[in-house]
């Protein structure tokens, strides 16, 4: 028989109160589900698409900026003393003094205005770069979401695999613990009877009561990790969080994984920090746009009414109209090398981001192979202990069968007991660390969303 097919072998023939133990589940959160509903309640995520959707208006703020601005204004002055003009002696009184100075008022003490403005960006390079930079920005924090969302997916496969774990060891000890529980019943007889000693006994005693403590911090253990994982899920901790059974027949052919050619630029991390270089190459336009004229267009509309006193309400009162047009150019000339100076920090911002990808491309490389030899190694650990399972189990009913028939030590019993305890144990520990090396090498592709196919 092949090695690869005792995992149906092992669940038939050895492991039917495990199986057992796991049909009492009904109703419980698979992988998928949790991530589903995962996805739709953390927090995390929930900010991260806050800030996609804050960089959305952003961008139509900026786009707003190049639309005509059209605006209503009014103001209303009441001199209490008409600013004084000084004039030439003589010019409007023939009586005073050609060579001195008359100082006069001019005006009236009350004015209203009220009038429309409109004004209209005709060019600035720096609207322009920033239409496309606002843009860029929306779809760096697409990828954050992205990213945030792909970190949050692999949380829960880790999370939830860790109370998976735990409580297949309780499943475990459950299932000798019970095995343990009869063979008390059959010692208790035997020594009743003065079959066995009473030494043996308190052995078997000891042993259960063993079991019995660490079944209870195992049952700490899952409330612990379970809340944790509401806490990932983004769901309240006093809510109740049943996980389906676990199906090991269902389990990703992990060679398969192993044989795909990854395209490690698929990472979110990766393009998030290729945005980053994007936008800062934008702000060096940016910066570089100042260098460029603007021009704006321009036009007023307004009426002009004057008065000695507040009667502005009259009907009979006359208004005045102005109006105008005009385009206003502005063109830089010297600003005392401020702009040159932004555009060598810019510079050296995108040297130093440079640096961070070729790190960040040297770590997703590290973090595949590390992941392929986890993976590699899991895959072979698993096939040891399938094979170490059937071993003791094999052991165990044949010591304990020994010891019905009086040719073994209950020494022995108690110790192949023990020692498929363990290999169970670490059968199941090592199914998790199958699981959890398939998150990892998913992750390290950018493709941790397949976990749950």
């Amino acid at each position: 028989m092949k090695k690869q097919n005792w995992l149906p072998l092992i669940l038939i023939l050895f492991l039917g109160e495990v199986v057992h133990a796991q049909e009492g589940i009904k109703g419980g959160y698979t992988l998928k589900e949790c991530i589903e509903l995962g996805l739709k309640n953390n927090a995390q995520i929930k900010k991260s698409i806050l800030d996609e959707q804050e960089a959305g208006y952003l961008r139509k703020e900026i786009t707003g900026t190049g639309l005509p601005q059209l605006e209503a204004y009014g103001n209303y002055n009441n001199f209490l003393d008409v600013y004084p003009q000084a004039i030439p002696g003589g010019v409007l009184d023939p009586n005073s003094d050609p060579n001195g100075v008359d100082v006069i008022a001019f005006g009236v003490p009350q004015s209203l205005k009220g009038g429309i403005q409109l004004s209209q960006l005709v060019f600035s390079q720096s609207y322009l770069v920033g239409l496309k930079a606002a843009k860029t920005s929306e779809e760096f924090y697409r990828l954050i979401t992205d990213m945030t969302t792909e970190d949050i997916i692999y949380d829960i496969a880790l999370n939830y695999y860790g109370v998976i774990a735990t409580e297949l060891q309780m499943i475990n000890l459950e299932a000798n613990h019970d095995k343990l529980v009869k063979l008390e019943a059959i010692i208790k007889s035997q020594y009743e009877n003065d079959l066995a000693r009473k030494v043996d006994y308190n052995r078997v005693k000891v042993n259960l009561t063993s079991l019995e403590t660490q079944m209870d911090n195992l049952e700490t253990l899952i409330e612990q990790r379970s809340n944790y994982l509401k806490l990932v899920m983004g769901i309240p901790v006093a809510d109740e969080l049943a996980l389906a059974a676990y199906n090991f027949e269902e389990q990703h052919d992990q060679q398969e994984i192993l044989l795909e050619d990854p395209d490690l630029s698929n990472r979110y991390d990766l393009q998030v920090l290729d945005k980053q270089q994007e936008l800062n190459a934008l702000n060096i336009k940016n910066i570089k746009s100042g260098y460029y004229p603007t021009i704006a267009a321009f036009a007023d509309l307004n009426y002009n009414a004057f008065s000695k006193s507040f009667d502005f309400l009259s009907t009979s009162h006359q208004w005045y109209r102005g109006s105008l047009v005009g385009i206003q150019l502005n063109i830089p000339i010297f600003d005392g090398n401020q702009k040159k100076n932004k555009i060598a920090q810019a510079r050296m911002q995108s040297e130093k981001l440079k640096h961070d990808q070729y790190l960040a491309e040297q770590n997703a490389q590290a973090s595949y192979l590390n992941a392929v030899k986890k993976m590699n190694n899991s895959l072979k650990s698993l096939e040891a202990q399938q094979s170490n399972l059937v071993l003791s189990e094999t052991v165990f009913d044949q010591t304990n069968q020994l010891y019905r028939e009086g040719l073994s030590p209950l020494t022995d019993v108690l110790d192949s007991e023990t020692a498929l305890r363990e290999a169970r144990s670490a059968y199941f520990n090592q199914i998790i660390n199958v699981k959890t090396a398939e998150a990892e090498l998913y992750q390290s592709i950018g493709q941790i969303e397949k976990i749950a196919e």
